[in-house]
């Protein structure tokens, strides 16, 4: 077979149709996207390793099914990464922490072991934050991936899903698998230029899934286009794989978030979000302006119950070993010290009262519309070198994300734009709890129109 080398701009179900069609060998695919993560990640900052007996066997397997027509899914024979912290089996899985280093497990996680029997090949595991629990993507113990839109100035890759985004940014991977606890697939995407999706929270399998606050954890794909994001989430749920329907926009009620959501926004973010919603309006769908009250109330109770879940987690190995972990990090982690059982349940019960205030207000429209993040990816190095500066913008980076996960709410990126420095913005859309579908649905029809605009 013959055909493009790498990924060539293609998108994942772009791919797997040349796959199955015998204008690309998967084997060839993969051997020449080895080579590319081996010449672009020689310090291993968006790889921390790569699989390549496992990508060679499944791609081999993959090429076999296609000369006997026997193709598992629509994605079979295409080339995925997986965040450090799925579980694979006989490769190392360390959620980004030396903490975990030598940890190799015996068995895949469900959600890979699902892909791949769909047919889809493991090309090794992505750099993340440490233990996820950061969104800016910075990694000072196992390194950092570098954010592809600036060539001169070192900027945030988004995180906790870094290297996942950047895998697929730098088309050495057609897609990428994360987690988002509090916007880890959506902001790393949106400062990507890619599609991120995370579900309603306690639908998607999670064994084999390192945790960092169970109560908001979830997976999901970092994809380049809707269409991928809706076909790897289904293949990752084991459902059947529906039709591509886009939502006819003019029968649609958006609920256009206001404060907290809309509050300090770049110049940039804000001229970007408003024309794009300004399109989706002249497409005939209507839009309400509220503030998301619910939202912002949120915040203040979530940040206890992360904190907490995620100290319970990990405090113990943090404390035996502290001197593994970045000082931005260890700082996080010892947020949820010192909370009594009776502040994490009354945190518990509020933010439960607020989800139901939520839906009340939210039952009569499709979804809400707001900016994925307030800014661009701002630069490293200031950031490092203080530490206020860091935890603050963390938080600014992560509040319009992290309203889903606390209110327990699929949502979805998009990208609709640079700004003048040439950094992605993205809008989000926010939907109801166990509608996923329905808001793939919205979402490409918002896609396909800013696309066409």
């Amino acid at each position: 077979m013959a055909g493009m080398q790498g990924i060539g701009g293609r998108t994942a179900l772009e791919l797997g149709a040349d796959i199955a069609s015998g204008r690309t060998d998967p084997r060839d695919l993969v051997e020449d996207l080895l080579e590319r993560i081996e010449a672009a990640d020689p310090d291993h900052v968006i790889f921390a390793r790569t699989t390549p007996a496992r990508a060679r066997r499944e791609a081999r397997d993959s090429y076999l099914r296609v000369k006997s027509g026997l193709t598992r899914s629509p994605i079979d024979g295409v080339p995925i990464s997986w965040k450090d912290l799925f579980d694979s089996a006989g490769s190392q899985t360390c959620g980004g922490s030396a903490l975990l280093a030598g940890r190799v497990p015996d068995k895949d996680a469900i959600a890979l072991a699902r892909l791949s029997g769909a047919g889809a090949v493991c090309l090794g595991k992505t750099n993340m934050t440490e233990l996820a629990f950061s969104g800016l993507g910075i990694n000072p113990v196992c390194g950092t991936p570098p954010n592809p839109f600036d060539k001169v100035v070192a900027r945030c890759p988004g995180g906790s899903s870094s290297g996942a985004a950047v895998s697929v940014a730098r088309q050495l991977a057609a897609a990428a698998f994360g987690s988002d606890t509090g916007g880890s697939i959506r902001l790393p995407a949106t400062w990507n230029g890619l599609v991120g999706f995370k579900p309603s929270h306690g639908i998607a399998p999670m064994e084999g899934v390192l945790p960092l606050a169970q109560s908001f954890d979830t997976i999901g794909p970092i994809t380049r286009d809707v269409s991928d994001a809706q076909a790897l989430f289904s293949l990752m749920m084991n459902h059947p794989l529906r039709p591509r329907l886009s939502a006819p926009l003019n029968h649609c009620l958006f609920w256009l978030a206001g404060d907290p959501v809309d509050r300090g926004l770049s110049p940039d973010v804000d001229r970007i979000y408003r024309q794009a919603v300004q399109k989706i309006m002249t497409a005939g769908a209507r839009m309400q302006a509220m503030p998301w009250r619910q939202g912002a109330a949120s915040l203040e109770f979530g940040a206890t119950l992360v904190g907490v879940e995620a100290f319970a987690n990990w405090g113990a190995q943090i404390d035996a070993n502290p001197n593994a972990m970045s000082q931005q990090l260890r700082s996080r982690f010892g947020s949820g010290r010192g909370v009594s059982a009776v502040q994490y349940l009354a945190a518990a019960q509020r933010l439960a009262k607020l989800r139901t205030s939520h839906m009340a207000q939210a039952s009569g429209f499709d979804a809400m519309i707001m900016p994925s993040c307030a800014i661009s990816a701002p630069a490293i190095g200031p950031l490092l070198d203080d530490m206020g500066l860091f935890a603050a913008t963390n938080l600014l980076a992560l509040r319009n994300t992290r309203l889903a996960n606390l209110l327990s709410l699929p949502a979805i990126t998009i990208p609709i734009g640079q700004d003048q420095a040439g950094l992605p913005v993205g809008l989000m859309l926010v939907g109801k709890p166990n509608d996923d579908q329905r808001l793939f649905s919205l979402a490409l029809g918002i896609e396909k129109l800013l696309r066409t605009a």
